[in-house]
Formats: C-alpha cells, sequence, structure tokens
C-alpha cells in the first residue's frame, strides 16, 4: 500500500468507526420517533434511491474532474446530514437528513476509481478489499459502543459522537495527492460504454444477487428487538461480530478472487445464506454473534463486484464503470428494504426466509456459462 491509499484506509477506518456508533441501531431510532415497519423499510429504501442515483454521475465526473475534491466532497455532506440527523425530533424529520447523508455517497466509486489509479489497476481485488476492511476495522468496536451510550444517553448523543469522528476523517481526506485527469478526446459518450452486452448482464446477475443477499439486513435490528426480545446494547454488540467478520472475510474472499473471480462472490453468498439460516433458526447469543460474523462477507462481494466493474472498461471509463456497479447494488438495496418491510408486516421471518430461497438461485445462475451473463472467460 503506497501513501495515499494507506491515508484513504485511516479515513475510512475514521468513518467506519463513526458511522458504526449508529448504523445497526438506527431502525430502532426510527422507531423511537413513531415509524412502523412499512416506514422504517420505505425510508431505507429512500436513501438507498438516492445513493443509488448518484453512483454513475459520480463516476462519470471522477473521470472528467480532479478525484480527491470530489471525494471530499462526499466526505462533508456526510458530516451535514449526520448532525442533521441528531437535530430530528420526528421521523419525518429524518427524512431530509437521510437523504442527505445518503447523498454523500456519491463518492464511493470515486474512492475506488481514485484506488485503481493510485496502484495502477494491478490486483483490485485484494487493494479494494483490503481497503473496505479498513472501514470494518474502524466498526469493529463502536456498533457496542453505540449501543450502550444509546442505552446510557440518548440517540442524538450517538448521533454527535459520530459526527466528530467524521470531522476528523474529513481532515485526513484533504491530505491524500491529486490525481491528474485523463483526456476523453476520441472516448465515447458515457452512456453509451454501459449498453454493450457484458455490462448489461453484469448488471443483471449483479442486482439480483444483491436483492437476495441484502432483503435479509435491514429489519434484523427490530426482529431481533421485537420477536427475539433483546436489547438495544446487546443488538449493538452484534454489529461489532459483522464488522469483524468484515475483516476477515474481506481479505478472504478478496484471496480467493485473486485467482478466480465467480469464486470469492459465490463464497461470499454462501456466508450470506448461513448468516440467514443462523438468525432464522437460534436463540442465543453465540450463534447470532456467529451469524452477524458471517453477514460480513456481504461488504467483500461489494468490493468484489466492483472490482470485476473495472475490467468491463478501460483506464479512462473506470469512473462510470465503478459507479454503474454501485447504482445496481444501490437499486438493489432500494428494493430489498421495501420488500423486507411488507413481508415482516406479514411475518417477522419472512425476509430471512426470502434470502434462504433467492441465494440458491443466484449461485446457480453464477456457475452457468459466465460468458452468458456477464461477457467473461469461463474460469475468470
Amino acid at each position: 500500500m503506497n501513501r495515499d491509499t494507506r491515508l484513504i484506509t485511516l479515513a475510512l477506518l475514521l468513518w467506519g468507526f463513526g458511522e458504526g456508533l449508529f448504523l445497526y441501531i438506527q431502525p430502532l431510532y426510527m422507531e423511537q420517533l413513531g415509524a412502523d415497519p412499512i416506514q422504517i423499510g420505505g425510508l431505507l429504501s429512500a436513501t438507498s434511491l438516492v445513493s443509488a442515483l448518484t453512483f454513475l454521475p459520480a463516476g462519470i465526473l471522477s473521470d472528467r474532474l480532479p478525484r480527491k475534491w470530489v471525494m471530499w466532497g462526499g466526505w462533508g455532506l456526510g458530516l451535514v446530514g449526520v448532525l442533521l440527523v441528531a437535530l430530528a425530533r420526528t421521523w419525518q424529520g429524518l427524512i431530509p437528513a437521510l437523504l442527505l447523508y445518503s447523498f454523500s455517497a456519491y463518492c464511493m466509486p470515486v474512492i475506488n476509481a481514485y484506488l485503481a489509479h493510485s496502484v495502477g489497476g494491478i490486483n483490485l481485488e485484494r487493494t479494494f478489499t483490503t481497503v473496505s476492511a479498513g472501514y470494518a476495522a474502524g466498526s469493529l468496536i463502536s456498533p457496542a459502543v453505540g449501543g450502550w451510550l444509546a442505552g446510557e444517553t440518548t440517540m442524538r448523543t450517538v448521533y454527535l459522537v459520530s459526527a466528530a469522528f467524521f470531522a476528523l476523517s474529513s481532515l485526513v481526506v484533504a491530505w491524500v495527492s491529486p490525481q491528474p485527469v485523463i483526456p476523453q478526446v476520441g472516448r465515447e459518450r458515457p452512456w453509451q460504454s454501459l449498453l454493450n452486452r457484458r455490462v448489461l448482464s453484469f448488471a443483471a446477475l449483479t442486482g439480483l444477487t444483491f436483492t437476495a443477499m441484502y432483503v435479509s439486513f435491514p429489519l434484523v435490528p427490530n426482529f431481533l428487538a421485537d420477536v427475539r426480545g433483546w436489547d438495544v446494547a446487546w443488538i449493538g454488540m452484534l454489529g461489532s461480530f459483522q464488522s469483524l467478520g468484515t475483516i476477515f472475510l474481506n481479505l478472504l474472499l478478496g484471496h480467493l478472487a485473486a485467482g478466480n473471480r465467480r469464486r470469492g462472490l459465490m463464497v461470499g453468498q454462501g456466508l450470506v445464506w448461513a448468516a440467514a439460516l443462523l438468525l432464522l433458526r437460534t436463540h442465543t447469543f453465540p450463534p447470532l454473534a456467529l451469524a452477524y460474523l458471517l453477514r460480513g462477507a456481504y461488504m467483500g462481494c461489494r468490493s468484489l463486484a466492483g472490482a470485476r466493474a473495472t475490467a468491463l472498461g478501460s483506464e479512462a471509463e473506470r469512473g462510470v464503470m465503478l459507479g454503474a456497479a454501485e447504482s445496481i447494488i444501490a437499486i438493489a438495496q432500494v428494493i430489498a428494504p421495501s420488500v423486507a418491510g411488507w413481508l415482516y408486516v406479514s411475518n417477522p421471518t419472512y425476509p430471512l426466509l426470502a434470502t434462504l430461497t433467492l441465494i440458491p438461485l443466484t449461485l446457480l445462475l453464477t456457475v452457468l456459462p459466465i460468458s452468458r451473463w456477464a461477457g467473461e472467460k469461463a474460469g475468470s
């Protein structure tokens, strides 16, 4: 890792600590402010929709503007957004705050484009998963701290503490090196490169895969509190196990994918499936902790999807391809929470059952001849 990748890793570590304080208990905060499960699912879907709408334009801009300052703008918006969340007094008041916070996520494909250029486009699977593990390391203990802090004080205090770490993270990003803007002379228009068969096949399979994995995620805190009777502090602690899983499983999946891109994604999906099964079947803390640890594979799959996307275009198109990949995943995260909310109202176990049903289908599609789905050579 060079200086800039280390600085980005440190910035994400600090951001991960701040975000981890509230991320795993945020649905409970929405509930405290008066939202019901359908409203929670709808609000989470709306935040994902905002992110989805920003990723592709941000990816295009990252190929045309200085990436350092495009990234830094996302950090600043996230800081303002979390401060507004702390000031909300009703769940409706959360809407503009969370939408602004979600808008800040536009910098995700910009970060990956910056990293890809920083390492010369070499071994991106390991680069993306290792830097992502930095974020997870930051959120390793903060979910437990956030759960404890929410129990001892208020959720608003949790968000204010998060803002302090976001400010530190923003300062670190300001120290990374600028990168040259690659000339676009003679290039086709950005959206034209997204309409070939390889990209469209990649989009279809990636969208289905991440919907299948994510549908079990949004309302698990509510399931554990409402159905299993767990206290918010214990639920926050479980989030730390997910961060621990993200650290180690990111590195494992990156290693597996270095020689075979499909293999890392398939193993990651299998681990998320096992997590859903454990959450459905167990009532005691150790198996729940294991389930959350296995859920950490989701972020590894996200990093690997981004690495695969870079192979779909030239160096000058990295930003737009990474933006497209993040948009696809975000669309899945728009659909999944709303579906989860409706399923949860019918039966709190249904979101978990949906993941258990859909992941075998996506695994089957993944092992079909890969040229049929993503335009890649078999075994790559």
